[in-house]
């Protein structure tokens, strides 16, 4: 499946959108391989972890307080017309214990999330995403977290999976 993409964006609320806050161009080259190129963004840091999740996800959170936490929503173009959105968020915590156990109820699907940013921030309709097409990486005290769903045109559960596997390897803004 071929893919393509462009950044744009649009600040909003506090968000910070490509060109709007020092992000700059963005860099196509780990999309490459999958023929996807980066079409918009925004991104968004938080400190409140617990306002930003839900389910066991969020209980876990209230008990274990995480440091910081920056979320990213993207999305991704072909040639052919699909359109890929990817939501990632990087969790931190003071120890990596905590992580750790973190990672373990966010990698069960059913337990909760934290909440991808609104796609209207993109100028987008809300996009509803299922967990289904995941990948999560422990990076010392840093869970992050990536999923994807297609917007538009057509592409198949298994190269979502690529995608979000792809994305927890995306460099935190």
């Amino acid at each position: 499946m071929g893919a393509g993409g462009v950044v744009a964006a649009a600040a909003l609320a506090g968000a910070v959108a490509a060109g709007a806050g020092g992000l700059g161009q963005p860099d196509d080259s780990a999309w490459n391989g999958l023929g996807l190129r980066v079409v918009d963004r925004v991104t968004r840091d938080d400190r409140d972890c617990v306002a930003n999740s839900f389910g066991q996800v969020r209980e876990l959170l209230t008990a274990a307080p995480c440091s910081s936490l920056s979320r990213m929503l993207f999305t991704l173009a072909d040639d052919k017309g699909t359109v890929v959105a990817v939501s990632v968020a990087w969790v931190e915590f003071g120890a990596r214990d905590v992580a750790t156990e973190f990672k373990r109820v966010e990698d069960i699907h059913g337990t909760g999330d934290i909440t991808p940013l609104s796609a209207s921030l993109l100028l987008m309709d809300d996009i509803t995403f299922t967990a289904h097409h995941y990948g999560s990486e422990l990076r010392e005290s840093t869970v992050v977290v990536a999923e994807t769903e297609t917007v538009g045109g057509t592409a198949t559960p298994e190269f979502l999976r690529q995608v979000a596997g792809v994305a927890v390897r995306t460099p935190r803004p």
